[in-house]
């Protein structure tokens, strides 16, 4: 197995401890987003013992999260913020912003871009409405896939087995118990054949939501866009003169980046 340092930069006795957390979290990708502690040892050529010492460090910043049942390691919310700020600052919010804020006008309601982050979306752009009584998500702010319009709408595009497993994890940590997999799965088909999803008070009781998914060029979901307001405005009605112009603003983005129709 190739180990991560075969290639690191020279570095002093004062950075290696920094140099050698920085090792562990670059064993991630999107084909390894959870991995036992022997892995992690053996991808960043470090000793067992200090891998586990070094992790236990990084889960305490909240940049490593340790699922006891499991007994593997994954990213945690500080990369995720982290991850958000690079987002804001890259040419996707050159391409998204005007969409989001042309959403905002047209609705009156909070638009925003949830980007999904290995099993859960974080909202890493937002437009909120300028009605003083309004929802937002808040920036940086990290939701699960099986509750909240855009959470179904990036989940009805994974493979059903992997959906099912989501929405196992999402049970045996949260304690779901009002939702059950056999309805959601029968959602998630009705999402991915109309192309959007919505959502009546999941997330936040009186607030609704319509959101649809951003793919890339294999049909994989990498992010959503999402609109959301009080159920008093955001009615029913209101939901279904959003969806022609939220599609239109995906469809747009998508062949700004290069990713085919």
């Amino acid at each position: 197995m190739e180990k991560m340092n075969d290639r690191k930069p020279k570095v002093t006795a004062g950075s290696q401890t920094v140099d050698r957390a920085l090792s562990l979290l670059s064993c991630f990708s999107p084909a390894r987003t959870s991995l036992p502690l022997h892995e992690l040892s053996q991808l960043s050529g470090l000793t067992t013992s200090t891998t586990h010492r070094l992790l236990k460090t990084l889960e305490s910043r909240e940049f490593i999260t340790f699922d006891s049942v499991s007994k593997l390691y994954s990213l945690g919310s500080a990369t995720v913020r982290l991850a958000s700020i690079v987002i804001q600052s890259s040419d996707i919010q050159t391409m998204v912003s005007p969409w989001l804020d042309h959403l905002r006008l047209l609705t009156g309601e909070t638009a925003a871009l949830h980007w999904l982050v290995e099993h859960h979306r974080v909202c890493v752009l937002e437009f909120e409405s300028r009605h003083p009584i309004r929802m937002s998500s808040g920036t940086g702010a990290q939701y699960p896939l099986i509750r909240g319009a855009a959470g179904k709408a990036l989940l009805a595009h994974f493979d059903p087995m992997v959906a099912e497993a989501v929405f196992s994890e999402a049970e045996r940590i949260d304690a779901v118990s009002d939702l059950k997999w056999e309805t959601l799965r029968e959602e998630l088909t009705a999402i991915r054949e109309q192309g959007y999803a919505t959502s009546y008070s999941e997330v936040v009781n009186g607030a609704n939501a319509i959101s649809a998914a951003l793919l890339d060029s294999l049909g994989q979901p990498i992010a959503a866009l999402n609109i959301t307001g009080p159920d008093n405005r955001l009615d029913l009605k209101s939901l279904k003169r959003a969806i022609t112009p939220l599609l239109e603003a995906v469809n747009d983005i998508r062949s700004r980046l290069g990713y085919s129709n």
